[in-house]
């Protein structure tokens, strides 16, 4: 019998948002969940904002919260464009929001304002902290951003001590485009990727290669030293490079804790509209997408992850946005940051909330179901759960050889019924006290599920740190 190559799960938890690990689903299915709207954190209200103020990005940084999202006063056209800063607030935890006043920009003749940047280089500015080797800490914060004064297209870096006072990465651009190249004239996403040692960007891309009929897409670069960058890939959606809808923007990020690369890109359908009156054409969504190396995306579930709603302000093009970043909020508990009524008199950035590993679940319903697993090898000695049931439902597990045999002591008849619900469960089998599987051994994991939803896993050995 030919068994396939074993897979390596480690200590990592596993969610399953692809199928990199899932061997057989019998009467289960993946079910994608959406986050729940929660307050709003700041109405973009201030004389320097405006109803076109969007792009989010928050951090958990130390003790605080952190946030910048790009501050658009349209009262103030220059060439055609209109002015652009880079605001900051931020939060004790990540609910309530304050804009300190940093004393630093002019507008309209104070410098009481929360204003941050003030640099025509820089619009959309995606910021992170520097966590990459060596890093001076004169430039442990970095942003890139587009450059809006026209052709050809570029990209701007800025480098900052704080997350507040900002300069030129290097002398000129990051990144210029060619003649041909429409511009970069979404929100980029930019970090520090430890796992492959690089710098990682992501920003529009137009296909095909910039020629008519234009289609909005997604590509992204690499870079050693956040000054020179490789040449641009298109990232590739479930095999594909091109799709029926256009991917406005982005959002790419690694998610802490497991192997991913999540995106929640802006799915903008140009041949729609909901409100005749509205002045522009086309609608807009929220995907969600998922990659192991940052390049090669699935998407687990085909429907939307974040739709317009009732509120009828959301029913325009460009209305919603998610920023490139979940941060954890209270235990158990995920924070994304959106944009909601674009271009209105309501605009406003909302938390929504998701619970840990919350995005989709392996699901089954009164009629018991069974998720079979590939072989893979683990680190640890105890097996952990991120599950949900009814009172009705349950879930049961066991330990498999290669061959897909139980293996002794771990049979599903040796596991209890487990029910309830709860971020971290340590499973249990009658009589065992570890997982006394020896070093390297391929194993499968057979999950029985009723009336349940299993969201991740994760070997471990207690103390380790989750």
């Amino acid at each position: 019998m030919n068994l396939p190559d074993p897979l390596i799960a480690s200590n990592d938890r596993q969610l399953f948002v692809d199928n990199h690990l899932i061997d057989s689903l019998e009467h289960v299915h993946i079910h994608q969940h959406t986050p729940s709207p929660r307050e709003t954190c700041l109405t973009l209200n201030r004389p320097w904002e405006g109803e076109t103020s969007w792009c989010p990005v928050v951090i958990k940084d130390g003790g605080k919260y952190r946030m910048w999202y790009r501050s658009q006063d349209e009262q103030q056209d220059t060439g055609g464009f209109n002015h652009t800063f880079t605001a900051y607030a931020e939060s004790e935890d990540g609910i309530c929001w304050q804009r300190p006043n940093l004393g630093l920009f002019n507008f309209n003749g104070s410098t009481d304002n929360n204003i941050c940047v003030d640099n025509p280089n820089t619009k959309n500015i995606a910021v992170f902290k520097d966590e990459s080797p060596g890093v001076p800490e004169s430039e442990r914060y970095k942003a890139a951003g587009r450059w809006s004064g026209g052709k050809p297209a570029r990209i701007y870096g800025l480098v900052s001590p704080d997350g507040i006072h900002w300069q030129n990465a290097g002398d000129g651009p990051l990144i210029v485009a060619s003649e041909d190249d429409p511009n970069f004239d979404s929100p980029v996403s930019a970090f520090w990727d430890a796992r492959q040692g690089c710098y990682v960007l992501y920003a529009r891309g137009w296909f095909p290669d910039g020629n008519e009929p234009r289609m909005r897409a997604i590509r992204m670069t690499t870079s050693r030293d956040f000054i020179h960058w490789d040449a641009w890939q298109y990232i590739r959606i479930d095999g594909k490079t091109r799709f029926d809808y256009q991917l406005y923007t982005n959002a790419v990020h690694p998610y802490a804790g497991a192997p991913y690369y999540f995106a929640f890109p802006k799915r903008f359908i140009q041949t729609r509209q909901a409100l005749p009156e509205w002045g522009h054409e086309g609608l807009s969504d929220i995907l969600f997408l998922a990659s192991r190396d940052g390049l090669n995306f699935t998407q687990p579930y085909a429907d939307a992850f974040m739709r317009p709603g009732l509120d009828q302000n959301n029913w325009h093009e460009r209305s919603i946005f998610i920023g490139p970043r979940v941060v954890s909020t209270a235990p158990g508990e995920l924070s994304l940051y959106s944009v909601q009524n674009y271009r209105t008199p309501n605009a406003h950035i909302r938390r929504f909330s998701l619970r840990e590993d919350g995005f989709v679940a392996v699901r089954a319903d009164a009629r018991t179901g069974v998720l079979t697993t590939r072989p893979f090898t683990f680190t640890g000695n105890q097996l952990e759960i991120n599950y949900s049931t009814s009172v009705a439902g349950s879930i049961r597990i066991a330990l498999l050889d290669e061959a897909g045999n139980s293996l002794p002591k771990f049979a599903l008849g040796d596991c209890p019924h487990i029910f309830g619900d709860e971020i971290v469960r340590t499973v249990r089998w009658e009589n065992v006290n570890a997982i006394d599987v020896a070093p390297n051994q391929p194993i499968r994991l057979q999950f029985e599920l009723t009336e349940a939803d299993l969201f991740s896993f994760r070997f471990f050995s207690p103390g380790e740190i989750s």
